[in-house]
């Protein structure tokens, strides 16, 4: 057996220095992989090139591993386009065949094993094992070729060769946080778990630009660097339940559409106003990141806004600064953290299975060694992403993918329930679920059910089995039918019931929402309700003091209404949104939100929160409990043996079966229960229907009403209050952005007028369209490798080494949202 495995592939040590074929590696192992004939499986769409599932033999350190792969079925969106330019400028787009060729996987018997691979020309890519990091790449451009295999310690780090010098020193992530970052408010450090964060998965649309200096390195291979640097960031946010699907690549590939200043602020802010003024307008996405080839001034090698996904400044820069494509990767992880939210990590925060501090993605150096690169969120990013998103609420990332833009079709075994599909437990190896035959994606013999709160065992749970707890006062819990695995629709409390001690508030579709609750979600503990001479300023109807807007501008509040509009609050830290505004009455701080994204009203006093004795905010009006209805009324239909939910329906005690409560599941004839399932489900479907068409009505009014919803508050100076002048009582509102190192001493800036700001004068005007468009012609040039070849090894000038690193200036007056990479 063992004469067998050494004719399958040949495996031998090269010591590599500055002269050897991999100029970027100071020793590898030289290895052959094996792919296993037989044990691959592809899907049934045809012309697919690729497998969904594939081993590989592969030695490392002299000893053989079986790796299983699955091809990254998320990593395409459905829609995804590629663009590019031509010499003479014109924009040219294409929609791409989807299929491709990266891959996620494990080691074989290691269970904290990890693979990120593409397969397309030869293997490379990012390997996990026994607590160790090995990078994979071909030596040729076969997947059966020799292959280098080295650890993550073995890559060359050295400073800038023009002088003859390197430089061992390691950079810090941002410059301007050398005090150290800071926690999340809400919660203290614990240890890393291994389990995913549980809660809903969350798919984020990814769009990906590319500047002239990096497709000249790279060429035709910048396509393929790309796609296997996302792959690898969407291999490191799966344990947080998020997807990250690429759904648009754009190439600058003779000149750059803005100015790509080795300044990363200047390049952040021009890429920024490039994205809303034209890339959201021809694509829809969540986030943006820029890559260049430019090598950033004072070793910074990343920007971003902290805490504006799913807003106009959704999106970061990056420098690739490593040959290694698990740098960039490692490089956009971080900053898109920054974008959820997520402060760099302190020596407290502990993350992967070792418990280390220097291999976690928001950590606040850039490592080299055997933590080059990093492998997982730290405890405290963890419970820094549950607060953002608690606290932030950023429905982009909320749909369900039924409606997302996942491109590939069923596949038995990628633990997903496609259509068709009874169960999938994943793979045959994977599969540890006796209720599914992993080969077939079908129950095994006599189970009624394989995945679910209400299966256990292979069966139905007995009806009236709790499967939801209720989750607090205004929630209701929900029982199993006896005839379905799944456990019913989630539902609530009857809106208007008393809630929070029965005195605070009203039930609203689930919560139970009052002022105190929202100040603790804008500001975090500690913050407070202001006192009524903050909504008193309500009265102006100017930008963040109204109740609401129409198409002619911001809304006063009546005195009826004040604490229906703009929220005010005291204390707490820093504002969920990163930004705020203050007015000073009568020596008074009224601190409130401010939000780039318009549409989402963060910086508002909810609706259906208490606004007096039997009131409730509604469309920022304070109305009778009455609008709600009454309980009894509803209740009369329920035969004494439920209570009315939200949606003035029958929510049956356990055992009984709606819509009426008037007759036990126990009593219906065989299946009858099968059929209420069913009959409930068709009207739920249709009151959905009913209310997204009312919703796409209203939302057409509201296009004219949030005509102002993308432009940037801090980018107007005194919009907040023009009457200051005439009320000296009252300090003109200042805006405050938030800074890691001064979590409670926010920067205080002027809010200026509220326009859209001046656009560069290096920032080019793009057609939205997807048409050819014609600009000024270039210089005649030595034309570049076509976007569309295959992919291959040419040869290629090699990419400027990292240069020596500075020491740390003082802390600048930079902006303090942003987050600095270095």
């Amino acid at each position: 057996m063992g004469a067998n495995m050494v004719s399958l592939w040949l495996t031998w040590i090269c010591l590599v220095q500055t002269s050897g074929m991999l100029s970027h590696v100071e020793r590898y192992e030289v290895v052959r992989p094996q792919r296993l004939e037989g044990r691959q499986k592809r899907s049934l769409r045809d012309n697919q090139l690729y497998p969904d599932t594939v081993q590989y033999e592969l030695a490392i350190e002299g000893r053989n591993h079986t790796i299983h792969l699955e091809k990254n079925r998320n990593l395409i969106g459905r829609g995804y386009t590629e663009t590019h330019y031509s010499e003479d400028g014109k924009r040219v787009t294409v929609s791409p065949n989807e299929e491709h060729c990266y891959y996620h996987g494990h080691v074989e018997g290691m269970k904290d094993s990890s693979v990120s691979v593409g397969i397309c020309s030869g293997i490379s890519g990012f390997v996990r094992a026994r607590q160790q990091v090995y990078l994979i790449e071909p030596l040729g451009q076969s997947e059966d070729g020799d292959h280098a295999v080295y650890r993550q310690e073995h890559l060359k780090i050295s400073g800038s060769a023009g002088c003859g010098s390197s430089s061992n020193t390691t950079p810090l992530y941002d410059q301007d946080q050398a005090q150290g970052p800071r926690l999340a408010g809400l919660f203290r450090s614990r240890s890393w778990k291994t389990q995913p964060i549980t809660g809903p998965q969350r798919f984020l649309e990814l769009f990906v630009v590319v500047d002239s200096t990096e497709y000249k390195r790279y060429g035709s291979e910048t396509r393929s660097r790309v796609l296997g640097v996302i792959n690898h960031v969407d291999k490191l946010y799966r344990p947080l339940n998020i997807r990250i699907i690429l759904v648009g690549l754009e190439i600058w590939t003779y000149r750059d559409l803005i100015d790509v200043d080795i300044n990363s602020e200047t390049t952040l802010d021009n890429f920024l106003m490039w994205r809303q003024a034209d890339l959201l307008q021809r694509k829809k996405h969540d986030n943006a990141q820029f890559v260049t080839g430019k090598d950033f001034k004072d070793d910074t090698v990343g920007l971003a806004n902290k805490f504006a996904m799913c807003t106009a400044n959704s999106g970061g820069v990056n420098q690739d600064h490593h040959e290694n494509p698990t740098g960039l990767a490692s490089t956009i992880a971080h900053e898109m953290g920054h974008n959820f939210g997520l402060s760099h990590d302190t020596q407290r925060c502990m993350c992967g299975p070792s418990y280390s501090s220097g291999n976690c993605v928001m950590a606040e150096k850039l490592r080299t060694g055997n933590q080059a690169f990093p492998e997982f969120f730290s405890g405290c990013s963890l419970e820094q992403l549950a607060e953002f998103m608690e606290r932030a609420q950023p429905n982009c990332l909320s749909k369900p993918s039924s409606i997302r833009t996942i491109a590939a079709g069923p596949s038995c075994g990628n633990a997903l329930l496609d259509p068709g599909e009874e169960c999938d437990c994943g793979t045959v190896e994977e599969c540890t679920n006796l209720c599914c035959d992993a080969s077939t994606c079908r129950l095994t013999s006599g189970s009624q059910c394989a995945h679910g709160q209400c299966c256990d065992n292979c069966q139905f749970k007995q009806a009236g089995s709790v499967c939801r707890k209720s989750a607090g006062d205004c929630d209701l819990s929900e029982y199993c039918t006896g005839a379905s695995e799944d456990c019913p629709e989630d539902s609530f409390e009857m809106n208007g019931k008393p809630c929070y001690d029965q005195a605070q508030g009203y039930c609203y579709n689930g919560q139970c929402p009052t002022h105190q609750q929202h100040c603790w979600r804008l500001f975090g503990p500690g913050a407070r309700v202001g006192p009524d001479v903050c909504f008193n300023l309500n009265k102006r109807g100017e930008e963040g003091a109204n109740c609401g807007r129409n198409k002619f501008g911001y809304t006063p509040c009546t005195e009826a209404n004040l604490k229906c509009g703009s929220m005010f609050c005291g204390g707490g830290g820093e504002s969920i949104t990163g930004k705020r505004a203050a007015y000073t009455v009568n020596s008074i701080e009224c601190n409130l939100t401010v939000d780039d994204d318009k549409t989402r009203n963060i910086d508002m006093v909810p609706k259906g929160t208490r606004c007096g004795p039997n009131k409730v905010c509604l469309d920022n009006r304070c109305v009778d409990i009455s609008v709600y209805g009454t309980e009894e009324a509803c209740a009369k239909k329920c035969n004494n043996n439920g209570v009315c939910n939200h949606k003035k329906e029958c929510h049956c005690n356990p055992g009984w079966a709606p819509p009426y409560c008037d007759i036990q599941y126990a009593d219906l004839p065989q299946g009858q229960s099968g059929i209420i399932a069913g009959v409930c489900a068709a009207l739920s479907i249709l009151l959905v229907i009913t209310i997204v068409i009312a919703g796409l009505m209203c939302c057409k009014k509201d296009n004219v009403d949030n005509y102002m919803a993308k432009r940037k508050v801090h980018s107007a100076p005194d919009k907040l209050n023009p009457m200051f002048q005439d009320r000296p009582q009252i300090s003109q509102p200042t805006f405050m952005e938030s800074t890691a190192t001064q979590a409670y001493a926010p920067l205080i800036v002027t809010v200026r007028p509220s326009r859209a700001a001046p656009q560069q004068k290096n920032l080019s005007s793009v057609s939205s369209t997807s048409q050819t468009e014609p600009t000024k012609p270039l210089p005649p040039s030595k034309p570049l490798p076509p976007l569309n070849l295959t992919p291959n090894k040419a040869a290629r000038p090699s990419p400027p080494p990292v240069p020596p690193v500075k020491p740390s200036p003082p802390l600048p007056p930079a902006k303090p949202q942003v987050h600095r990479l270095t």
